[in-house]
């Protein structure tokens, strides 16, 4: 390469690189001084973690560049993705003791529109868990769980519906009804139940938050986003006042929202201090009625995001979290934690 066409290659990329780096300052300002209070900034924060794509083409810049101060700015970058996200890939250390009993609760969100029960089935078999929080449970399916699964689980609070709305929690043990309604709109539940498990009560919630279906009017997305953050705060006020407390759905909120971070004033998320990676739950598959986005004939790339979570109360301990395996059929993963006490 001659050095003219070197140096209108490095002058091309310095001036992208540059441009990169004030855009993902300008992100990141925003995201600390204003968080959800705008739009399209909010928007900006359900995917931020793909903003830090392409650092490593800023990386290469000041390397085949010799560019000491995209050499800063690339280490800028870095820092900020660390601080975000670098905790979700820390080793774990081990947490279990064979003395101590556990419960494994599962959370989720098999998809309304289909029939293809044998799959979701399979998946709890598999997972064994002792309570399985499930999200948009048809007729078909909670048919399935009381007449597959019912000696596995016999303890079902079933709430099918043949939409997205239907909810229930099956568990291998004690649970029932507080009789306890949240308001606003939901898409389905919440379920406010006891728990009964090692002589201890606990407060067992299912939640399915509003979501945000598209990208149309800013004021109907704005409203989805308040909505959102409205609901958050009941869940964290009810799990003030209730001591041991287990809540898991799909929050249809990212881990940068302010969704996320008012259930996480009041709640400790299972999946930091106990899994490895992003965990991304969202979207999978594309069978017909699956909310997987297409931007035009193409579907966007598989799990782009984390909308699904179990929570708890600081009485407890996580050992360990991770997803569950892929139905094939839903276009969420589950999610599935192992806590003890205190």
């Amino acid at each position: 390469m001659n050095s003219t066409l070197k140096k209108a290659l490095c002058f091309g990329m310095r001036v992208a690189s540059w441009a990169y780096l004030v855009l993902l300052l300008v992100w990141l300002m925003a995201f600390l001084l204003t968080g959800d209070r705008f739009v399209f900034i909010a928007l900006a924060n359900y995917l931020a973690v793909y903003l830090f794509f392409p650092l490593p083409l800023v990386l290469i810049t000041a390397l085949l560049c010799k560019q000491r101060n995209l050499w800063i700015g690339f280490s800028l970058g870095l820092l900020a993705f660390l601080w975000l996200w670098g905790g979700s890939f820390l080793p774990r250390l081990s947490r279990s003791s064979p003395t101590e009993p556990t419960l494994t609760v599962m959370t989720y969100n098999v998809l309304a529109w289909h029939q293809f029960n044998t799959a979701v089935l399979q998946t709890i078999r598999a997972e064994e868990p002792d309570i399985v929080l499930l999200q948009e449970l048809n007729r078909g399916l909670a048919q399935a769980l009381e007449a597959e699964l019912g000696e596995e689980y016999p303890y079902q609070v079933l709430e099918p519906v043949d939409n997205p709305t239907g909810i229930g929690v099956i568990s291998k043990y004690p649970i029932h009804p507080t009789g306890e309604r949240l308001p606003l709109r939901w898409v389905g539940g919440p379920q406010v139940l006891e728990l009964l498990w090692n002589g201890k009560a606990v407060k067992l919630v299912n939640f399915h938050m509003f979501p945000t279906t598209s990208l149309g009017p800013a004021d109907a997305v704005e409203a989805s986003i308040r909505l959102r953050e409205a609901e958050a705060r009941l869940l964290a006020d009810l799990a003030h006042s209730s001591g041991l407390a287990i809540m898991g759905g799909d929050a249809n909120s990212a881990p940068l929202s302010e969704s996320y971070r008012i259930l996480t004033s009041e709640l400790q998320d299972a999946w930091h201090p106990a899994s490895f990676g992003l965990g991304h739950t969202f979207p999978g598959s594309t069978i017909p009625g699956s909310d997987r986005p297409r931007l035009g004939s193409w579907y966007v790339p598989p799990w782009l995001v984390r909308i699904d979570y179990v929570f708890h109360s600081a009485d407890w301990v996580t050992l360990s979290a991770r997803l569950a395996r892929f139905d094939g059929v839903s276009d969420h993963r589950g999610v599935i934690a192992v806590l003890k006490l205190k």
